[in-house]
């Protein structure tokens, strides 16, 4: 395939260029070829990555070839996504492979829980959660909890616990200007301090990321951050119906608003 690959717009919804405003795309590789790769969603859409000679593809913010991508494999691809005919030019792969995925999965609900509220009992100190794996879990606050508005700064503690690591390897942030340096170079202030919350600020239809231990057998949370559901009428986010990972390459309009990691599958 020839470097143009990523150039064309695609003509379906999210039919953007990726890199340059679209939304990635985040699945589990279920096969791989010489020139492309199969990815399964969370949400169970199947697309088609075909990868250019000038696509960028990166592990552990080290440049690998797609050869060493493998089926099992964890890949966000940014590029031109049709996502009627479900496919992706890619420009940008970002790879997590497959032991650290399973080892992700192994450890959601018992170090790390992301998901969605679906009740809150404050009189019993508990939340229900919809994990990103679609298995419902109880999951105790006590006076040791801490909560906050916007999931950014529980990132790096979710991946300190076991999680994925965000983009594909990239740490919270990422190389964005603002993580570390702006657009000139020069040092920033950092970001605002997170807005401390309390349980009572917790609805259904939130989406959560949190930190904790078992304790007695359920999951008891250390750290929270909490990221409302979309105004009514906002367009979808990306084609698999999930938000980007905070740590992934994102458009500028993306790239202040929340969203909970990329879940293992």
């Amino acid at each position: 395939m020839g470097g143009s690959s990523g150039q064309q717009r695609g003509t379906g919804q999210g039919g953007r260029s990726g890199f340059g405003g679209g939304q990635p795309v985040q699945g589990i590789v279920t096969a791989a070829t010489a020139s492309g790769l199969t990815l399964k969603t969370d949400a169970g859409d199947t697309y088609t990555v075909t990868v250019g000679d000038t696509a960028r593809i990166m592990q552990n913010r080290q440049a690998i070839k797609l050869a060493d991508i493998k089926v099992g494999d964890s890949v966000t691809a940014m590029g031109t996504v049709d996502a009627g005919k479900k496919t992706v030019q890619a420009m940008m792969l970002m790879d997590i492979d497959a032991a650290t995925v399973a080892k992700a999965k192994a450890n959601l609900g018992k170090t790390y829980i992301t998901g969605k509220v679906t009740a809150v009992d404050a009189d019993n100190l508990k939340l229900t959660i919809l994990r990103s794996d679609a298995v419902s879990q109880v999951v105790a606050v006590d006076d040791g909890t801490s909560f906050q508005r916007g999931t950014r700064g529980v990132a790096a503690d979710v991946v300190a616990a076991g999680g994925l690591p965000q983009g594909g390897g990239r740490g919270p942030g990422g190389n964005r200007p603002g993580a570390g340096q702006t657009a000139g170079g020069t040092q920033p202030s950092g970001p605002p301090p997170a807005e401390s919350i309390t349980l009572a600020d917790i609805k259904v239809g939130d989406s959560v990321m949190a930190t904790g231990a078992l304790k007695s057998g359920v999951f008891t949370v250390l750290k929270m951050g909490v990221s409302g559901p979309p105004p009514s009428g906002a367009s979808r986010r990306g084609p698999s119906d999930q938000p980007p990972p905070d740590g992934a390459p994102q458009p500028p309009s993306a790239q202040n608003s929340d969203a909970p990691p990329a879940p293992p599958q």
